[in-house]
């Protein structure tokens, strides 16, 4: 796997959270674009980049990521969600893409790419 094309964006409501997930995605071989911290800023973030995967915090505090996942399907980004929720309460309009609980291990983040990249190879 050729790893320069292999960059992702992270969406994600706490900064802290969202620099551990960074260091976790760099240490798996991405590049990581950028971060966001909201619904706004991520739709800035996917307008100046070109990623090839989307690591999306279903709770981003005032906002859902489920937009922003919409906007990353418009585009044939694949996604992977990354929640606090149980199952029971994660909403059904984040289909089939992975859906991984914080916290998580490197082995579980890296499993979630793998499948959410090869559903986006189906669609």
């Amino acid at each position: 796997m050729h790893h320069s094309a292999q960059n992702l964006i992270v969406v994600e409501h706490e900064p802290v959270i969202s620099l551990m997930i960074e260091e976790l995605a760099q240490d798996l071989g991405w590049t990581v674009d950028g971060s966001a911290h909201t619904e706004t800023t991520a739709f800035i973030l996917l307008n100046s980049s070109e990623p090839k995967l989307a690591l999306l915090d279903i709770d981003l505090g005032l906002d859902t990521g489920l937009g922003v996942a919409a906007s990353c399907r418009d585009r044939h980004i694949p996604v992977v969600f990354m929640t606090d929720y149980t199952a029971a309460n994660v909403p059904p309009q984040c289909g089939t893409a992975p859906i991984i609980t914080k916290p998580f291990t490197p082995d579980q983040l890296s499993d979630a790419i793998e499948r959410a990249l090869a559903e986006g190879q189906r669609s």
